[in-house]
């Protein structure tokens, strides 16, 4: 049965809401950055997750999938992520313990937030899995309305992550306030940790598979 164009995409930003909500890297740097340099951080970010998502599409409609479903590939796409969280996590560490976290005027992240969003989106194996499995499903169904299909697709998809992930940088920005001072280092230690584990658990791909 035929979804049609507005079918594809509701439930493109349906399927893409809850992957986009369960916990992970993208999740735990939105929160970090947003809680240190305000909400709009979020969108910085999430905007790199897009346009990468964007570049992902295209090479699939070229019929580049079996190239990224290579397990050389695979490796070197969750190696490079995983030394990314890892960077990121340990450097986020370093500067609490030596208190260079100042709120809204200094980051643990020294490149560009959308350059972050598409490194963050490299960490994840399983990202790149969803897309050569259940995105080319919905590509697949997508191109029989030509670009329209595609476009009511991926614009479906990222707008479920503009929205959730919107919605955690104003918790993280929330986190700044004189309310939370208490505990706000804590929750940054706690996201260090939860940066560092994600980017070992994602290298074990590499050794493993």
């Amino acid at each position: 049965m035929s979804l049609g164009i507005w079918g594809i995409f509701i439930t493109s930003f349906l399927v893409g809401f809850s992957g986009a909500s369960s916990p992970g890297p993208m999740l735990t740097m939105v929160l970090t950055q947003s809680s240190i340099k305000g909400w709009f951080e979020s969108v910085k970010i999430v905007t790199g997750h897009a346009i990468l998502e964007g570049i992902l599409v295209i090479l699939l409609l070229l019929g580049l999938q079996p190239f990224l479903q290579n397990q050389v590939f695979l490796k070197i796409f969750s190696f490079l992520g995983s030394l990314f969280l890892l960077y990121m996590g340990i450097g986020l560490f370093v500067s609490l313990l030596k208190n260079n976290i100042h709120i809204k005027n200094a980051s643990s992240l020294k490149i560009p937030s959308i350059l972050g969003g598409i490194l963050v989106s490299f960490s994840n194996p399983y990202w790149l899995m969803w897309w050569i499995t259940i995105g080319v499903s919905f590509l697949t169904q997508a191109k029989d309305y030509l670009i329209f299909g595609v476009l009511s697709f991926y614009f479906g998809h990222i707008l479920s992550d503009y929205v959730w992930y919107a919605f955690i940088g104003l918790i993280g920005q929330g986190l700044s306030l004189p309310f939370w001072k208490r505990i706000y280092k804590v929750i940054l230690y706690f996201a260090s940790v939860f940066l560092i584990f994600f980017g070992i658990y994602f290298m074990r791909y590499v050794f493993i598979g």
